[in-house]
């Protein structure tokens, strides 16, 4: 990898989960651990691992790739995890650019990560996007990163976390725009494991 080849997101990540993530558009050579995908490539935090290919991983859309699960626990019978990262190529059009699939997907997954049993939505709050440089094939891209914050709503119980954050990197590449997903627990659930 180039010098400054690599983004790091830890002026994203650390607000939430104190750690960086480095990310690259496909067509660098990338670091021993990093998850890639065929469009982009990312370090994930240390200590989470990539999901296992046949887990139960029915919140992760079909077009989630490159899926990392953070610290995970269990409590009152239920698994749960304090941090989650994938990637997604998703389409682009002349009425939706990279910066809106990104904000769709923190959404997204905002919404479906933090509802209540009954389906009751949480309360998620969207930042403007701000731009960002990342590493591409053919020298530096702008893309954006969006930031949601989520409370989740009453009856989820004292096993699931009560807010988190979650942080959209979307890039334009050729075919669409390259989605990372971050996304970490940052209040209630048991104090260990912390994101």
């Amino acid at each position: 990898v180039p010098p400054g080849g690599l983004v790091a997101l830890s002026a994203v990540a650390a607000l939430v989960l104190a750690v960086g993530v480095p990310v690259v558009l496909r067509g660098f050579e990338t670091p021993e651990h990093a998850v890639t995908t065929p469009f982009l490539s990312y370090v994930p935090p240390p200590g989470w691992r990539a999901s296992p290919a046949d887990a139960d991983t029915a919140m992760d859309a079909p077009s989630l790739t490159g899926v990392v699960h953070g610290p995970g626990y269990a409590c009152g019978g239920e698994q749960y995890l304090r941090g989650f990262a994938a990637a997604a190529l998703l389409p682009t059009d002349a009425s939706a650019g990279p910066a809106d699939r990104g904000e769709r997907v923190a959404r997204w997954f905002a919404d479906t990560a933090y509802a209540a049993p009954d389906g009751t939505p949480p309360e998620v709050a969207v930042a403007p996007p701000w731009p960002v440089r990342v590493a591409g094939r053919g020298g530096p891209v702008d893309g954006t990163v969006t930031e949601a914050t989520v409370r989740a709503p009453g009856g989820r119980g004292d096993c699931a976390a009560t807010g988190g954050t979650v942080f959209a990197l979307a890039a334009p590449v050729s075919g669409g725009a390259a989605v990372l997903l971050v996304a970490g627990d940052v209040e209630g659930g048991p104090t260990e494991p912390a994101t």
